[in-house]
């Protein structure tokens, strides 16, 4: 009997369907992809209570923009018919004068702009979870504002792999950040390799490329089909560098006649030699940082975010020291030998707030960049309204 229970058993085992095999996410990089990590309970109570914080500070923000604007019609009324107290008339004479030092500053600041060009990797939307789709918004995010307010911020950042059908999610989170009124920023639904096809086609027709004028922001946001077939904006001529990690040759120093890739992803170090393997496979020269060239004390592995490589490269551009560079942008953190040794100089520093106090700072500060981005954008508009 147990014998025929035996047979009986095998015979449907043999019958029953093969699990599906998943086909590997993202590019073709000859990198295997792993499968993303569930997130916790705890995690996802995390994850919904910043989403609900950050929908009530959208609508909040959308209410605060309409009554500025509301505040601000009824003073130029005011002063059309002569009504203005003179509260009111030193309100309208700050917000004057502080129109006048912007362009101001904007027009000092044109001289100081470095002529290169970079480029960002978004090509890796289907290799991240949506938090880290999330955070991908906020390094570019900071990313632009960094260029905006830097001593020599750079001409051109391109935007590769954007659009809703080769990033899909970022696409959908990159609308509340206007990233379509973004000063120096392009974006190509095209990805690297397009990029790099592009180039060598200019360079073979011997065709000199002028860098496009780039027209005033309008309220309509770009559909992909705009994205589709754009102007190359900068010289073919410049040869591509992807920015890697795992590259063997260092960076020595930026050069005008180069154009830095700098790889779109967070993915918490799941994916190894990602980029380098990318750039190698489109036949593209792969380069480091030369951080253990400068700083010695750095235990962690030299994988930074976005924003923080696109920062070291802004202060290399200002400062030209390579070491001054490093330590302006990379966070005391990375420093550290063990976990013990960061939280208790987090604790001295902020007291015992933990990791939670860590990410709540860091919301703030976005909140911070993008309420100053989307002011600066409004005052950009209305001077352009008023000649």
């Amino acid at each position: 009997m147990d014998t025929e229970d035996g047979t009986v058993k095998q015979l449907e085992a043999s019958q029953a369907p093969e699990a599906p095999i998943q086909a590997d996410a993202g590019p073709s990089t000859g990198v295997t992809s792993t499968p993303a990590p569930v997130l916790s309970k705890n995690q996802q109570k995390k994850a919904a209570k910043r989403a609900r914080a950050q929908e009530h500070k959208l609508e909040k923000r959308a209410v605060e923009r309409v009554r500025r604007r509301e505040r601000q019609a009824d003073l130029k009324k005011g002063l059309r018919e002569g009504t203005l107290t003179d509260a009111e008339r030193e309100i309208l004479d700050k917000s004057r004068e502080l129109k006048r030092a912007r362009r101001a500053a904007t027009k000092g600041t044109e001289e100081n702009v470095w002529p290169g060009a970079i480029v960002i990797d978004l090509g890796f939307d289907s290799l991240m979870m949506d938090g880290e789709i999330t955070s991908m918004v906020s390094q570019l995010t900071y990313v632009y504002a960094a260029n905006r307010t830097a001593k020599r911020p750079v001409s051109t950042v391109l935007h590769t792999s954007f659009s809703p059908e080769t990033s899909p999610r970022l696409w959908d989170k990159m609308a509340r950040a206007q990233w379509h009124r973004w000063k120096r920023m392009f974006f190509w639904a095209g990805g690297v390799d397009a990029l790099s096809t592009r180039m060598g086609e200019e360079r073979d027709k011997e065709v000199t490329v002028e860098m496009p004028v780039k027209s005033k922001p309008t309220r309509d946001v770009p559909s992909s089909e705009d994205l589709s077939d754009p102007h190359l904006p900068f010289p073919a001529s410049r040869q591509l560098v992807y920015l890697s990690a795992d590259a063997e040759e260092e960076l020595s120093t930026l050069s005008e006649g180069e154009v830095y890739i700098i790889g779109g992803i967070v993915d918490r170090n799941r994916h190894k030699n990602l980029c380098q393997g990318k750039a190698e496979g489109l036949g593209i020269r792969t380069a480091r940082l030369p951080i253990g060239s400068f700083i010695e004390n750095l235990p962690t592995r030299k994988v930074l975010t976005v924003n923080q490589v696109y920062e070291i490269l802004l202060n290399y551009l200002a400062l030209k020291d390579w070491k001054a560079a490093f330590e302006a942008v990379i966070p005391q953190r990375k420093y550290f030998q063990s976990k013990d040794q960061k939280k208790a100089a987090n604790v001295a520093k902020h007291g015992e707030t933990g990791e939670d106090g860590e990410e709540g700072r860091e919301g703030e500060e976005l909140d911070q960049v993008m309420e100053e981005a989307m002011k600066d954008e409004e005052m950009d508009e209305e001077a352009a309204m008023n000649g």
